[in-house]
């Protein structure tokens, strides 16, 4: 009777597996994979006549968060109109020709609400937390926004705009992400700069700003979110009512993959202070690759680190990369790291980034190096799990306001075309194991090309032909 009691429960463990993993067996996935079986609003789509898309997830409370999102961004410009995606949500600020800048404060102000534009390399936001009672209002303010933004006000604002873009402080981290973009795709818009300087900005004119926003806030390119309170069928009906009218964009022609170019890219300044700002960059994977769950992973094996802060200081950690870079020379060889991932809709940068001090360049930049290197060769089972827990706990404690997870869910809609319910999270990365981590990393990262740029005292950076050979393994 033990036997078959074992023999039964072995079964039931091995068909409960096959119902998790594989597409072949995806009738048990599909049922845990159901929001409601998480107890997560599920996400309602709608796509109007003319091709924008409306997307919410109904949750309780009394603040919603309703934004509009496009698929414009830096990537959407050409050289002679590089920083138009810049100034068109600067202007953003400045009113429409319905309503003027004091207007428009004096509504969003007597609403309670907030007001945020985001433009990025390949998607811009238009986003606005208010009372459920105004969506009709902030629908109605964003949709005016994103379809008469203030155009002609760009001779009258241009000045304050530039003089602000100059003494905008850029914290060194986006400045160093900025130029291993440069760096990486230099002869694509893909590597144009996201934060500043811009090569012509002083010379863009209405004209330039009219082509972009004609060429690229189009129907197909745009989607209308919204979280918190807020049913379905009355977001469809406002956003008939404000975005119906928008016109689908003309067939864009057909262009390749940016090429990422192996290069650096340094600026050396030994009079700047003790520390270095590094960063170097692989070429990884687009947002719907079958290899992005992989690479996320992979971000929490090597992890990131700041010197003393933290539960579990880093000279005890379980994580090898981070106690390695803690214990180096007893003193530890960086300030902070971190491995991070960008995905675009066809390609990907998977790198890190490094403050650490001048003496420590080599030895910080060696060991994020070969921590990389061993996910092609000597990956645990026990690292993937560890990965496995802190990415599920980064999951589920980001902020759950309703303005992020409308964010979120713009987001998801751009890159997925559907938003991307937190339990078939989960269930793609239960189904990666050790093997799975080796063969992505092998695929992506051993002996491939790489993209790094650095700022600051850089005496003891590595000469790129030392920092290309440690992308693979060698003895001698």
């Amino acid at each position: 009777m033990r036997a078959v009691a074992g023999s039964l429960g072995r079964g039931l463990r091995a068909s409960r597996r096959s119902a998790l993993v594989g597409a072949g067996r995806a009738v048990g996935s599909q049922t845990l994979a159901e929001p409601m079986a998480w107890n997560q609003p599920p996400v309602a789509v709608t796509t109007l006549p003319n091709g924008v898309r409306v997307a919410t997830k109904e949750t309780f409370g009394e603040v919603a968060s309703v934004g509009i999102f496009l698929n414009a961004g830096v990537r959407d410009e050409t050289k002679e109109s590089a920083g138009a995606a810049y100034l068109v949500g600067q202007l953003a600020r400045s009113g429409t020709a319905k309503r003027p800048k004091a207007k428009l404060e004096a509504e969003v102000e007597g609403m309670g609400a907030a007001l945020s534009v985001s433009c990025g390399r390949e998607q811009s936001s238009y986003t606005m937390s208010l009372f459920k009672t105004d969506l009709k209002q902030g629908v109605d303010i964003l949709s005016d926004l994103v379809t008469q933004p203030g155009l002609g006000l760009l001779n009258k604002e241009k000045e304050a705009i530039l003089r602000r873009l100059e003494e905008t402080e850029v914290p060194s981290r986006d400045v160093i992400d900025d130029r291993l973009h440069a760096c990486a795709w230099r002869d694509y818009a893909l590597g144009f700069s996201s934060v500043g300087p811009f090569d012509n900005v002083g010379t863009l004119t209405e004209a330039h700003l009219k082509t972009f926003v004609q060429s690229n806030y189009t129907a197909e390119n745009m989607v209308i979110a919204a979280s918190g309170p807020v049913k379905h069928e009355e977001l469809v009906k406002l956003a008939t009512d404000s975005l119906g009218g928008v016109k689908a964009g003309a067939p864009k022609p057909g262009s390749t993959k940016p090429y990422f170019c192996g290069a650096e890219l340094l600026y050396r300044n030994d009079e700047m202070g003790p520390t270095a700002y590094i960063a170097v960059g692989w070429e990884s994977v687009p947002w719907r690759s079958p290899d992005a769950v992989a690479f996320m992973l992979m971000q929490h094996i090597i992890g990131s680190y700041k010197k003393n802060t933290g539960i579990v200081p880093g000279k005890i950690s379980g994580n090898r990369t981070i106690n390695a870079v803690a214990n180096k020379m007893d003193v530890g060889c960086a300030d902070e790291f971190e491995v991070f991932n960008r995905f675009y809709k066809d390609t990907g940068m998977f790198g890190f980034y490094i403050a650490c001090d001048e003496v420590a360049v080599e030895h910080a930049i060696g060991e994020l190096m070969f921590g990389i290197n061993l996910l092609s060769f000597a990956v645990t089972d026990e690292e993937v799990e560890r990965a496995k827990r802190e990415m599920k706990h980064a999951l589920f404690s980001a902020p759950t306001s309703a303005e992020s997870s409308c964010t979120e869910l713009g987001k998801q809609m751009l890159a997925y075309g559907r938003g991307i319910p937190p339990a078939e999270m989960i269930l793609r990365i239960e189904a990666i194991d050790a093997e799975e981590v080796k063969r992505v990393a092998w695929k992506y990262l051993a002996d491939a090309e790489i993209a790094a740029t650095a700022l600051g005292p850089l005496h003891g950076f590595p000469q790129y032909f030392d920092l290309r050979r440690s992308t693979g393994m060698h003895r001698y």
